[in-house]
């Protein structure tokens, strides 16, 4: 991605031309989209964020609900912007919204354990253990769920 490519989609973004934007990312594969709109949340160089992003996410939300943009709103706020306050508890309220659409999602409930391993705690530790079993169940490798188990001193 060009430097030059990321300032087009800023100028869009800062200029309210949600539809455009839209259609100048709808071509490429979801994984390419997500960064381009990560790396327009917030520029490392300058150490600047753009809550405009989440306000793009939001409207593809009101077109159509999915996990996958819920999942990706998570990520937004839970990573990108996570230094803003509460956007963390933003991330947790659309990663909780994505297992809803999508209950059998192992990624995403690995996911959401996250929430139970940052300094603010966001996910209970009853919540997190419940989500560790359920994907044990069916992952029994899942490295998230066995060092939330015992980390949570989780006994059987």
């Amino acid at each position: 991605m060009f430097k030059e490519d990321i300032e087009g989609f800023r100028v869009l973004l800062n200029e309210l031309s949600f539809s455009k934007l839209e259609d100048s990312l709808m071509g490429k594969p979801f994984s390419e989209m997500e960064d381009i709109l990560y790396r327009l949340a917030y520029n490392p160089e300058t150490d600047e964020s753009n809550l405009l992003v989440y306000t793009f996410l939001q409207q593809t939300l009101y077109k159509k609900e999915t996990s996958i943009i819920h999942l990706s709103i998570s990520r937004l706020m839970g990573f990108i912007l996570n230094h803003i306050d509460k956007a963390e508890s933003i991330g947790l309220f659309h990663g909780l919204r994505a297992a809803e659409l999508d209950p059998d999602n192992l990624d995403i409930k690995e996911y959401l354990i996250y929430y139970n391993h940052i300094p603010e705690k966001l996910l209970n530790d009853d919540d997190a253990i419940k989500l560790a079993l359920e994907v044990i169940k069916l992952r029994p490798e899942s490295k998230v769920a066995h060092i939330t188990l015992s980390k949570t001193n989780f006994s059987h």
